[in-house]
């Protein structure tokens, strides 16, 4: 059993169950398990989802820098594109590792031999990287809380990554410092924590907006030093 203390939270405990992985907060006694194939209603609707207006052609290379439960790259990844996923959250990287393999859904396992989860710091693995990315994801948690109660994955997602504005707009600078890349930075639509960058273009939805930045620096200076 794999046992954290998060600072201004209850105890966090991550356990193996006969099922897999199961992560429990002990206060609100409420405990939840990460399935992959619960993704398979919102990948039947991907078509209207906001992403397929943003990344419009396929087989793109996508480097998803705030992994999480893999949501969102499932969503790329559905859309016939190459996803690269980066977690630093070892709790949360040992869900995921944990629901890849207890896929079922012969559908979902399509999708998800699209998706690499690889353990590590993103910036880390800008400023180490071999590979040219068409797009950099950034989904960085909202601190906006809104009448809807947050779904059960939310929730504890709240209360294991940290979520610092200053050290987010920090990543961001040095991404469009570093790469080439085009730049996708999720939002909710009532933030403007990132109107200072030069967004090139804002797709909006119903709860989130989208903004489209360029990295500044060639990818022949960055990989011929």
């Amino acid at each position: 059993m794999l046992s954290r203390l998060i600072p201004d939270y209850p105890k966090i405990t991550l356990h193996k169950t006969s099922d897999g992985y199961e992560v429990r907060d002990h206060e609100k006694n409420m405990k939840m398990s990460l399935s992959f194939d619960d993704y398979s209603k919102v990948l039947l609707d991907k078509k209207k989802h906001q992403l397929n207006n943003i990344f419009k052609a396929k087989n793109l290379n996508i480097l998803d820098c705030t992994g999480g439960f893999a949501r969102d790259a499932a969503i790329l990844a559905s859309l016939g594109n190459n996803i690269t996923l980066i977690e630093r959250d070892p709790l949360i990287m040992s869900l995921l590792i944990d629901a890849n393999k207890k896929i079922k859904s012969e559908d979902i396992r399509s999708v998800f031999s699209r998706i690499k989860i690889r353990f590590g710091d993103c910036i880390d693995f800008l400023r180490n990287m071999n590979k040219h990315f068409d797009y950099i994801y950034f989904d960085f948690m909202f601190n906006i809380n809104r009448n809807a109660l947050p779904s059960k994955n939310e929730q504890f997602l709240r209360k294991i990554v940290k979520n610092d504005i200053n050290e987010n707009i920090n990543i961001i600078h040095e991404t469009i410092e570093r790469v080439s890349s085009k730049i996708i930075i999720k939002e909710h639509i009532s933030s403007n924590d990132y109107d200072n960058f030069d967004i090139i273009n804002t797709y909006k939805g119903k709860t989130v907006k989208y903004h489209l930045l360029h990295g500044k620096n060639g990818y022949n200076k960055i990989y011929k030093k």
